[in-house]
């Protein structure tokens, strides 16, 4: 997965009012940062991919693949779980509303080295490309 597509799904979370109502769009970022400075701040990342050739690809000019990707979307509060699941609540139907994204897992926890609420969702993202 290129980080061209987090980027358009961060794209997607920032131009939804019911998610910049929570997050401030600054604070949704791609890829790890050294540091977070700024909280509540939802980070998307890349866990795996896959990239598979159909029958015949490659043969007579056929390139239809089917790509998936795997992302967490790490939600961090420093306000409660509660924050957490209300920004998690905004994004989902935005996520799995395209029919392309399936949620994976749904995992709370408190942070000890960041002192945060945090919840990290993971989903599968599938693209075909046919004949690209």
């Amino acid at each position: 997965m290129s980080s061209d597509a987090l980027t358009d799904i961060r794209g997607f979370l920032v131009s939804s009012t019911a998610v910049t109502s929570l997050v401030p769009k600054k604070d949704i970022s791609v890829g790890w940062r050294k540091t977070i400075d700024n909280f509540p701040c939802v980070i998307l990342n890349q866990i795996s991919g896959t990239d598979t050739g159909y029958l015949g690809y490659g043969l007579a000019g056929s390139r239809t693949r089917r790509e998936e990707f795997i992302f967490s979307i790490d939600i961090f509060s420093r306000t409660n779980r509660k924050q957490t699941y209300s920004i998690a609540d905004a994004i989902v139907p935005l996520m799995i509303v395209s029919g392309s994204c399936r949620k994976l897992s749904d995992i709370d926890m408190y942070d000890d080295v960041l002192n945060v609420y945090r919840k990290v969702q993971t989903y599968n993202y599938t693209l075909f490309h046919l004949n690209d």
